[in-house]
């Protein structure tokens, strides 16, 4: 039971954050990343359904991107998601996350080495929205975690997120969110320790999205703003800033201030760039983040590329 024990935690601490489903909090893809994850109400361009499952309908026609992120300590996250607009005023959306660590050192009761370990976990999104007004949109996403933990210690989870956004102008939108409602992790480590095992829960924190956007086309310019509402270590302030100087190039930058448990509060900046490219009949988009990550060696870099039709 130890062994589990420790594991379990180092997963957690390997994420930066001790609740269930830390990676998916760590961000969508890397414009997404670079604007400090504050896109809960942002309704322009490519939209992204996982910060807000209202975000779906304001689609303009459909999106295909694939996300790499590189982190320290032998973490690594890969997003695959699927974005179309539905006429004449729905959309959906679908994702797949998937985090791993992996180099971990297994060792028996002794204390030797025996073999490197890893985990693995993933979440599956959809997502469906609908405009009931020209300004108002709803939407909901249905999700599934699975949790490889290891050997024959996995766990499932199912919950909803919940969102609304609306178009107070062209302009400026505001959005909310409630997310990862009914979900928690059920572990059962008998399958492994047999009467020595154990079965208990660990429920997900639900994290509540207020998020506002305002577009400046005269100055080239788009700002937006979000703050989640959760338990003490996980609320946030988030903003980011896109400046866009020519067609195909995108300049951006981010911060996170969150409200760390024990260190006060820990500000996260981040920046990046989009560019799109003339291929053919494509005009694929190829976007850049770098994330600022405390105590690690290094910090978090994505790349996303994303084809439109």
């Amino acid at each position: 039971m130890k062994t589990f024990s420790l594991l379990l935690m180092l997963c957690s601490v390997s994420f930066a954050q001790s609740y269930p489903g830390s990676f998916a909090r760590i961000g969508l893809n890397a414009k997404g990343m670079s604007l400090g994850n504050s896109l809960s109400a942002v309704t322009t361009g490519n939209v992204y359904s996982f910060y807000n499952p209202a975000l779906a309908s304001f689609q303009d026609g459909g999106s295909v991107s694939a996300s790499v992120a590189l982190l320290s300590l032998d973490r690594q996250l890969n997003v695959l998601t699927y974005t179309q607009g539905v006429k004449p005023t729905a959309g959906i959306s679908l994702g797949i996350i998937n985090a791993t660590v992996s180099n971990i050192d297994g060792r028996d009761n002794d204390g030797v080495h025996t073999t490197n370990l890893s985990t693995s976990e993933n979440l599956f999104y959809f997502s469906f929205s609908n405009r009931f007004m020209e300004k108002l949109s709803l939407g909901v996403s249905l999700k599934m975690y699975y949790y490889k933990l290891y050997s024959s210690l996995t766990s499932t989870s199912i919950g909803f997120d919940f969102g609304g956004v609306y178009q107070l102008s062209n302009s400026f939108s505001i959005g909310v969110a409630a997310t990862d409602i009914g979900e928690s992790y059920h572990w059962d480590s008998s399958k492994l320790y047999g009467t020595d095992g154990s079965n208990f829960s660990t429920p997900f924190p639900h994290v509540f999205r207020i998020g506002a956007a305002y577009n400046l086309p005269q100055y080239d310019l788009s700002v937006s703003a979000q703050y989640d509402i959760a338990p003490a270590p996980l609320s946030a302030l988030r903003a980011g800033i896109e400046f866009t100087p020519l067609d195909v190039l995108a300049l951006r930058a981010g911060l996170s201030a969150g409200n760390e448990q024990y260190v006060g509060t820990k500000v996260t900046p981040s920046f990046g760039f989009g560019a799109k490219l003339a291929f053919l009949d494509f005009t694929p988009e190829i976007n850049y983040a770098y994330v600022f990550e405390p105590f690690t060696p290094y910090g978090i870099q994505t790349l996303t590329l994303i084809f439109g039709f």
